[in-house]
């Protein structure tokens, strides 16, 4: 037993070096909805119970707030309990994937010490999603030889106003207009990093998800660089970086000149390449067609950091047939090649979606044969 352990460890440290050192590219999947929630995916959820659909619908704090900690913190346990488990973390290393992404918001670390804004914002959720990201990175993912990326999903101030940024003001997006929410998700990152520094299973953090065109871009980089001054004094964990939303292509702004190597190491640069929102109208063929082209052509472009999809999925507007969808799921995958960073698929399921044919679930799409790997 002791022999196997140490084989094990030592193949996961391989992993992760391989992976930093772009040898290996990421292969994985998000592990949305679980200490983030998102009602969208999760409807079915215990987390929701006697919540309207419309308070629901704008994220985890207002839910929260609805439900009060009587209700909502037993509410959310269950949730966090059953919604993902180390079957999960079995499933996806049985697929021949070697990583997830485990979106998580600020008010994991159980503190804000910046004054300003609302300092006891954090207080508002169910607390304990600690306990399962160290059980995530500390007993499932070494045990099933899985690297761990966390992603800073929901900042303070919230950095894009959707629900999975858990907006305390729905719609709206205050997190670079306030240097107090700034500093607050600079002390969460870094809070982050130390606390699995050490653990063979941590891969690296995603500094912050999605920042949409109210973020000051600005404000954006100097976090950015701020965030990795903390960090390198004492980790050498991967550091993803993300542009304002829009910005998803290889010419956007000067992000393919942002943190240049070899000043800055350890480095990928974030894009969600998603044909969903704006392709609303495509045909299959032209989605097909899209993967194919357009979207290998993006990859091949950027010459910036080493390329990371954060999230994809071959969810969509247009009616797909098995075939087509295999086609579809196979040509992106192929696109992503040009990624050397490598990609998480979004999402891994929703709360009971056995047996489904929803293409947002990662795990019904592998159980369909249609996203092979």
């Amino acid at each position: 037993m002791k022999i196997w352990l140490i084989t094990a460890q030592s193949t996961l440290t391989n992993l992760k070096n391989d992976i930093k050192a772009g040898r290996v590219p990421m292969r994985g999947v998000n592990l949305g909805g679980w200490l983030v929630g998102e009602y969208w995916m999760t409807s079915a959820s215990p987390a929701w119970n006697g919540v309207p659909t419309d308070i629901a619908n704008h994220g985890e704090f207002k839910t929260m707030q609805y439900l009060g900690h009587n209700k909502g913190d037993n509410q959310f346990k269950q949730h966090r309990d059953t919604f993902i488990t180390e079957q999960d973390f079995r499933e996806i290393a049985a697929a021949k994937m070697n990583t997830v992404r485990i979106p998580v918001g600020y008010w994991i670390t159980g503190f804000d010490n910046q004054p300003g804004g609302d300092p006891d914002g954090w207080k508002v959720y169910a607390p304990g999603g600690i306990n399962y990201l160290d059980r995530a990175i500390r007993e499932w993912a070494p045990r099933h030889n899985l690297l761990v990326l966390i992603s800073l999903h929901a900042a303070k101030g919230s950095q894009n106003g959707n629900d999975h940024s858990s907006p305390s003001d729905p719609g709206n997006s205050h997190w670079s207009a306030y240097p107090e929410n700034v500093r607050n998700t600079l002390d969460a990152v870094e809070w982050l990093a130390r606390r699995y520094n050490n653990d063979e299973a941590f891969l690296g953090i995603g500094l912050i998800n999605e920042p949409t065109r109210t973020t000051n871009e600005g404000v954006l980089k100097q976090f950015y660089y701020d965030a990795y001054g903390r960090i390198r004094q004492f980790s050498d964990c991967l550091l993803t970086v993300a542009p304002l939303l829009y910005q998803q292509g290889p010419y956007d702004s000067d992000w393919a000149r942002f943190m240049p190597s070899p000043q800055f190491h350890g480095i990928r640069h974030e894009w969600h390449r998603y044909q969903i929102w704006g392709y609303e109208d495509w045909s299959k063929d032209r989605l097909i067609s899209y993967a194919q082209n357009e979207l290998k052509t993006d990859m091949l472009n950027w010459k910036g950091n080493w390329l990371f999809i954060g999230e994809w999925s071959i969810a969509s507007s247009a009616s797909f047939n098995d075939d087509d969808l295999r086609l579809y799921a196979r040509a992106q995958i192929d696109a992503f090649k040009g990624a050397t960073g490598g990609w998480t698929y979004w999402t891994w399921k929703f709360y009971n979606d056995d047996g489904s044919r929803n293409a947002w679930s990662m795990r019904a799409m592998i159980n369909r044969g249609l996203i092979q790997l």
